[in-house]
């Protein structure tokens, strides 16, 4: 399995899919972004390591073609269609299949991420219909919505501990001072340490998603 595919279907009826993204970010203040940087920093006590915390949304598709076929409806889709971005306001990117999600400094984000989406995602349905129905794309095989917060934390920050646990008791909510930004009864997540690309990104939400079905049978 190369970077550029993912499997999707049942055991016995795979399909190796090409999976591409869109990244949307907001343009001027994201006042979500901005309520949970205050609600961290000033109730939460994390003022002296979080410096910073931005947004943004990703679109994972997944197609039943090869990738410069994927890569060629994505774009159209992004930008031509109303779908998944609103011309108007979002700065976007298209990730194409073995490419690599912005991630890092370079890219104007951080070096670690968190990647986080809903297991019922009341958007996912609705949009796989307008792509497949009133764009005709049939080679849409499917589509994961994700949140993507990039926590402006460094190792000087947080002398004592690693960014990566700084982070983590930012997350998941526990109790009224610890975590925040996800539900872990609705929503799962993980920490995006490096670069990955749409497929791999697409195989680690599959694979934590596999766990808790396994726990829950």
């Amino acid at each position: 399995m190369s970077a550029e595919e993912n499997t999707v279907g049942r055991p016995g009826q795979r399909v190796v899919a090409s999976v591409s993204a869109i990244c949307i970010q907001p343009i001027g203040t994201d006042l979500v972004a901005a309520t949970a940087f205050d609600t961290l920093a000033r109730k939460m006590g994390h003022a002296d390591v979080l410096g910073s915390l931005r947004r943004e949304t990703l679109w994972l598709l997944s197609f039943d073609c090869e990738p410069g076929r994927a890569t060629g409806l994505t774009t159209a889709l992004a930008e031509n269609t109303g779908i998944f971005v609103n011309p108007n306001t979002p700065r976007h990117v298209v990730v194409a299949p073995g490419d690599s999600i912005p991630h890092g400094r370079a890219d104007c984000r951080e070096a670690l991420g968190v990647a986080l989406w809903s297991y019922d995602d009341p958007q996912t349905g609705p949009t796989e219909a307008a792509v497949r129905e009133r764009m005709r794309v049939a080679e849409l095989i499917a589509l994961r919505r994700l949140t993507l917060w990039w926590p402006g934390i460094t190792p000087q920050d947080a002398p004592d501990k690693r960014v990566a646990d700084v982070a983590l008791s930012m997350v998941a909510t526990r109790s009224r001072t610890e975590g925040l930004l996800a539900n872990p009864h609705s929503e799962g997540w993980y920490l995006v340490e490096s670069p990955h690309t749409p497929a791999m990104m697409l195989d680690v939400v599959e694979e934590i998603e596999g766990r808790l079905d396994v726990i829950r049978t």
